[in-house]
This record gives C-alpha cells, structure tokens and sequence, in this order.
C-alpha cells in the first residue's frame, strides 16, 4: 500500500486541494476456518476497495492534464 502510495498522482483543484489524478485499487483476501476443525474447509473473501480519479466536474474543478 505504501508504494502504491508513493506512486500516486495528485494535483489541486477548485474543489479539492488534493484531489486524485489517478486509480487506486487495494484488494484484501481474507482467509478463514473453524479452529476446531484441523481439515475444515477454508472460506475465502475478497475485499475490494476502490478510488477512481477525475469523479469531479472538470468545469468546475478547472483541472487541466
């Protein structure tokens, strides 16, 4: 997450002093099974978070490439 980070596009606008130029997707994969069951089965969940760039009003924000 903190490269990903790094590598982040920003740039202000009108509306929003850091608004983001660029996607950020984090995906979590989470893991679990019943601790009393030493050959359960294991449930798998995926947790998808998501920042989609340029979600303004360009007319508005006056964000220029």
């Amino acid at each position: 997450m903190m490269q990903g980070n790094k590598i982040r596009r920003v740039a202000a606008t009108r509306m929003n002093e850091r608004s983001s130029r660029s996607h950020t997707i984090f995906r979590i994969i989470l893991e679990s099974k019943d601790a009393n069951q030493k050959d359960g089965p294991v449930h798998i969940s995926y947790l998808n978070l998501m920042d989609l760039a340029g979600s303004e009003r360009v007319s508005l924000t006056k964000a220029c490439w």
